[in-house]
């Protein structure tokens, strides 16, 4: 059986901070159905992926539901990643969320089921439908026993190494933690960049320290401290993960990375100007020429998972990353209708279809089957995510917001240097704290 992916229990501060800001929302019904006359339904859906490729795929989806379903729209709304949070903040406030909403898992999703946001799908999907998808996908929308969302597709995070860069410079895939930092030593001498790294938006930083942490601190101490309640954040491996961070930074990154976008990290790896990227399965597809990768590089790139830390006590075997869900909005006058709709959207069919439109690993069991020109270095992650029993869901999420945003500064001070390993760990458990 697969483990448990994040289910601490919340704190009643985060809690309440989510009620306080829909205290209209407390009792009423809502407005989601929004559109509903004369024996039509409008159902309306909200994601963060307004993207080429993203939007057909929505667009494709939606029109085949709704010829499925005559009488039924869909009104769709697509938000860009960085502002959703804030969106859904606001729709929340107002007692205005969609059907059906995107969420992270862990933490942040979490909330939503707990004040009363989430419908409880446990019932609906035992038995065939979570069958379906890939266990681990579903453990990470999984919240006491009880399903809250749906996930629709898998993301892990790889190193992707530009192989023809490797062999030039006489380097072997790293097996070891200290194998990969020999490795970013070779290819400095070598007057290069070892990892491209861009860490202004501050989440790429937090990927890494996911990473480190997961693997430093045993998994069960790590869930432990992600709840107020009973976190300590007192095991030595947190203040190992901050100091590898920093080691990494100095050894490995691009100078200044805290300033610089990860759109510009992307392209260095895209365009061979440097040999490595920490990047998820589901960017794969800017490696096509067709995506803007040069020859030289769509001909000559693969991936390694993280390597192992000689002596850490975490779970070695778990892998960073998490996948995409959607929220039936318990509120909603037409939960009936959200639920056949993502029931749609997890068909065979569909998982194949995000899979081919969007280059995307669906969390749909065997969609790759059938589905021509996959990339055979996503059809490879695939297997393995298929493998994965353990998802460590990014800290930014995994944790209460205000435990989150401690993390994220973490990470800049952690590269940059500009706190102690002690200080960023002091600020991490003053923030769980605060919420006890």
């Amino acid at each position: 059986m697969p483990k448990k992916i994040s289910s601490p229990c919340k704190s009643v501060l985060a809690i309440s901070t989510l009620v306080a800001l829909s205290l209209s929302a407390c009792g009423g019904s809502g407005d989601a159905s929004e559109g509903t006359s004369g024996g039509d339904q409008t159902l309306t859906v909200m994601h963060k992926w307004p993207e080429g490729d993203h939007a057909a795929f929505f667009e494709k989806v939606v029109d085949e539901f709704e010829k499925a379903n005559p009488g039924v729209t869909v009104d769709m709304q697509a938000i860009q990643d960085d502002p959703y949070k804030e969106r859904l903040r606001v729709l929340t406030a107002s007692n205005d969320l969609p059907d059906v909403y995107f969420a992270w898992p862990g933490g942040y999703g979490e909330q939503y089921f707990d004040a009363g946001f989430a419908a409880d799908l446990s019932s609906e999907m035992d038995g065939e439908w979570e069958e379906s998808l890939m266990p681990a996908a579903v453990e990470a929308y999984t919240v006491e026993g009880k399903n809250y969302a749906v996930p629709v597709s898998m993301s892990g995070k790889y190193m992707i190494y530009n192989s023809a860069m490797f062999d030039e410079h006489g380097v072997q895939v790293p097996t070891t933690y200290e194998e990969l930092l020999r490795a970013c030593d070779t290819f400095k001498g070598a007057g290069l960049t070892p990892i491209t790294m861009g860490n202004n938006a501050m989440w790429p930083g937090v990927h890494y320290l996911t990473t480190l942490i997961a693997k430093h601190v045993p998994h069960d101490v790590m869930q432990a401290d992600f709840d107020p309640a009973t976190a300590t954040f007192d095991h030595p491996g947190y203040i190992r993960a901050l100091e590898d961070l920093n080691e990494l930074a100095e050894r490995c990154f691009t100078d200044g990375s805290n300033g610089i976008s990860n759109d510009s990290a992307k392209a260095e790896i895209q365009t061979g100007v440097a040999p490595m990227y920490y990047g998820e399965s589901n960017i794969f597809s800017i490696f096509r020429e067709a995506n803007g990768a040069t020859p030289d590089v769509a001909a000559n790139w693969n991936f390694f998972a993280f390597p192992d830390i000689e002596g850490a006590e975490g779970d070695a075997e778990s892998l960073t990353g998490a996948p995409d869900g959607f929220i039936v909005n318990e509120k909603s006058d037409n939960k009936d209708l959200a639920i056949e709709f993502l029931k749609f959207f997890t068909t065979q069919e569909n998982g194949a279809r995000l899979l081919e439109m969007r280059d995307r690993p669906s969390a749909v069991v065997g969609s790759a089957e059938g589905v021509a020109d996959v990339l055979p270095q996503l059809e490879e992650a695939l297997t393995h995510l298929e493998g994965v029993e353990t998802f460590n869901i990014w800290l930014d999420t995994a944790t209460e917001p205000e435990v989150g945003a401690a993390f994220l500064a973490g990470g800049q001070a952690a590269i940059d240097g500009s706190q102690t390993p002690e200080q960023i760990l002091d600020s991490i458990r003053a923030a769980s704290n605060s919420l006890k």
